[in-house]
């Protein structure tokens, strides 16, 4: 960009300039020719900056500058709005007598009602007639418009840059945040596998230390697919809407790309970890699931963090002292192929009808964010997203009175997966 003292113009403005002055030379023979733009300084009143002078300097001396006339008092030259909005052709028509080139146009480049700069052009030889003041303003609102775009361009060039920096200091701090929980995270599994070497296969806690370390490889998983699909993405230039859809940023490979999956060998480690969880609230956790499950049609990682969402919020919203069943059935065949069902219920407190159009939408947790359960409302956000991607349909209801005798409303999720 060029600099002209506090004004800033790009070199594609200047050349349209440039061209319009050789217009009006050519077409109107105008001798000399100058524009001006307007600088706005704080506190301070606006000033007129030459910025394109013709006949053009081949260096910075501007011995042949235009200048504007001053008023009978010696003031700067200050152009009536009103008049001009008036189409006073008197006003913008500045005779002198005793100069060599007597017959100055004066035309403010004007744009809702507010005053970008100047336009002044003048010849020696005759006065200026109507129709060639009308082609001169033309000129001027051909200017005007330029340099309209030429500040838009700007304002949008420095929201780039803005922008551009806060994404680089956000992606340091990502950066610096994932290498620091590395550090802690290889810790906590080391301790889970001394612990499950040190105790032996029928003690109690030796689950709850193959609880750790299992979780523990699960958070490194997540990390490490973040991590991966984190610089795919930072390395295209222009990342497309599809690129950045086709991946979730914490499974790196493509969601939609789903196998032949057993589910119990998927559902035993969950069972073991919610099971431990509950049981510190002293919830009771029961499972119903069927013998001899087909074969299902989905991504194993995508299918598990789905069913931990699901499991970690009816804990969640379970008082102490309430209940959570997981049941598997398979469904009869239905015109849509036959479905593995998988259903999650809870005695918890339930979700309003009002919430439950909105409970999928991120960062929505509805009549929650004003109770003192913790939560993002990432959740289920996360599992509606990854179901969408694996053909799976996701169904809510609330109330769901599925045990007798039962306080609250309770909730129950229920998961129809394609099988295989």
């Amino acid at each position: 960009m060029a600099e002209y003292e506090e004004i800033f113009v790009s070199k594609e403005f200047i050349g349209l300039c440039q061209s319009q002055l050789i217009l009006l030379a050519q077409n109107l023979a105008a001798q000399e020719s100058a524009i001006y733009l307007t600088e706005t300084v704080k506190n301070e009143e606006p000033k007129l900056i030459p910025v394109v002078i013709y006949p053009f300097s081949s260096g910075e001396n501007n011995d042949n500058l235009l200048l504007l006339p001053e008023s009978q008092d010696g003031t700067d030259f200050e152009f009536d709005l009103m008049e001009e909005n008036n189409n006073s052709f008197n006003q913008i028509v500045n005779y002198i007598p005793e100069s060599a080139s007597p017959y100055q146009l004066l035309l403010p480049l004007i744009h809702d009602d507010s005053m970008v700069g100047l336009l002044a052009t003048n010849r020696s030889k005759k006065p200026w007639r109507k129709r060639e003041i009308l082609q001169v303003q033309e000129v001027a609102q051909t200017i005007t418009f330029a340099r309209l775009l030429d500040q838009k361009q700007q304002v949008s060039e420095e929201q780039l840059k803005r922008y551009q920096s806060l994404q680089k200091l956000q992606n340091d701090h990502l950066d610096d945040f994932f290498h620091q929980l590395r550090n802690p995270l290889t810790a906590i599994r080391t301790f889970g596998k001394l612990l499950i070497k040190r105790l032996l296969g029928d003690d109690q806690n030796y689950t709850i230390a193959e609880g750790i370390v299992r979780e523990g490889d699960r958070l490194k998983d997540l990390i490490q697919d973040f991590s991966e699909d984190w610089k795919v993405v930072n390395n295209i230039s222009n990342p497309s809407l599809e690129q950045t859809e086709s991946t979730s940023f914490f499974l790196t490979e493509n969601i939609q790309r789903l196998e032949k999956v057993d589910l119990n060998k998927l559902i035993i480690p969950l069972v073991q970890g919610i099971s431990t969880i509950a049981k510190e609230k002293s919830i009771t956790f029961m499972s119903d699931i069927d013998e001899d499950l087909p074969l299902i049609s989905t991504n194993p990682k995508a299918l598990t963090e789905v069913l931990n969402n699901l499991l970690d919020n009816a804990v969640k919203y379970t008082p102490d002292g309430g209940k959570i069943c997981l049941e598997i059935v398979k469904q009869k065949s239905t015109p849509a192929g036959e479905k593995l069902v998988i259903e999650i219920s809870d005695t918890g407190y339930g979700i309003p009808p009002e919430d439950q159009k909105h409970i999928f939408e991120r960062h929505y947790r509805g009549v929650q964010e004003e109770g003192n359960i913790h939560g993002t409302g990432l959740g289920l956000a996360i599992v509606k997203e990854l179901c969408d991607k694996m053909s799976i349909d996701i169904e809510l209801f609330s109330p769901s009175f599925w045990l007798k005798n039962q306080e609250l409303n309770g909730t129950t999720f229920t998961l129809f997966i394609p099988i295989a």
